[in-house]
């Protein structure tokens, strides 16, 4: 199939040139698989009041293009451009059938960075640059290569490509809003394929609170009650200020071998049995009001779970 040039394209009257170059609305197509954003109900009613905008006279940026197989063109930058323009022709009835465009000029990996990059598009979304960050890594890009194309640090690119790879059920939270995508990120890398039924239990939890999202706050454990802590804290006291100077001396050798990077496997020092007694009796109080606290926690959860189902 043939691949008009633009200069084709103007000879032949499908692109109009005055002092820049026009297209056919209805000539101007968008690329399957090219837009990463989430058509949900907020972006619907952004292009709702932008197509407003326009058919009230509002000027905007000319749409990034490049020649479209078969006719037309394909946009590159102005996705929301081109909806906006389509909704305030078709729904609005403004009186609009040329549209200004510009030639894009790059290969297939700068169309996918120019999507980033752009300097007049609504910002992408975590989980839509995510995603974005993952179609670049399939063109062999490193993460390194990503971050000097996008502007952005490699330790930000590594974050949202483990967004980008987590499963479908953890994205389906992050898109809807449920729960942040740096907590997303978080609880992804370390529970792996787990991290969707992980965040699904913190979302009951946050419900059962009055919070409506999974954020890196509401997984903040509660605090125990001083009265709980305070005698651990005690015999941490002790223990430590009553360790007898040999096995200070043996840690202290422990210590700087494991900074010079020797494994410190099967190592082992002796403590007096009193020390750790007293230690482990403290530490089964604690562990004991956690773990009421987290059966209060799933209490609340499974009845707000209860709630939602009446």
């Amino acid at each position: 199939m043939e691949t008009k040039s633009f200069k084709q394209m103007i000879q032949a009257g499908d692109i109009k040139r005055a002092d820049a170059m026009k297209s056919l609305l209805d000539d101007i197509h968008e690329e399957p698989g090219f837009n990463v954003r989430t058509l949900d109900d907020a972006f619907w009613a952004g292009i709702k009041q932008f197509a407003q905008y326009i058919a009230d006279g509002g000027t905007y940026p000319a749409l990034e293009v490049r020649p479209r197989p078969g006719g037309g063109v394909f946009v590159v930058e102005g996705h929301r451009r081109r909806l906006a323009l389509l909704m305030a022709r078709d729904v609005l009835q403004a009186p609009i059938e040329w549209v200004s465009v510009v030639a894009f000029t790059g290969n297939d990996v700068d169309r996918k960075v120019r999507i980033a990059t752009s300097a007049t598009q609504e910002p992408l979304k975590p989980l839509e640059m995510a995603l974005l960050y993952k179609q670049l890594a399939a063109f062999d890009l490193s993460p390194d290569q990503i971050a000097s194309k996008v502007g952005k640090t490699r330790q930000h690119v590594d974050q949202l490509l483990i967004l980008a790879n987590a499963n479908a059920d953890v994205h389906r939270l992050v898109a809807s809003g449920q729960v942040s995508a740096a907590v997303a990120v978080n609880v992804t890398r370390r529970h792996n394929e787990d991290a969707g039924k992980v965040l699904n239990e913190e979302l009951a939890k946050a419900k059962a609170s009055g919070k409506g999202k999974v954020t890196a706050g509401t997984m903040a454990p509660k605090p125990l009650p001083p009265r709980v802590t305070a005698g651990l804290v005690d015999e941490v006291d002790t223990f430590l200020g009553e360790m007898p100077k040999d096995v200070r001396i043996a840690l202290a050798d422990l210590e700087k071998k494991q900074q010079e990077g020797v494994s410190l496997e099967g190592r082992q020092v002796a403590v007096p049995a009193s020390l750790m007694l007293g230690l482990v009796a403290e530490f089964a109080k604690v562990a004991e009001a956690r773990a009421k606290q987290a059966e209060k926690q799933r209490a609340k959860a499974a009845k707000a779970a209860q709630g939602e189902l009446a």
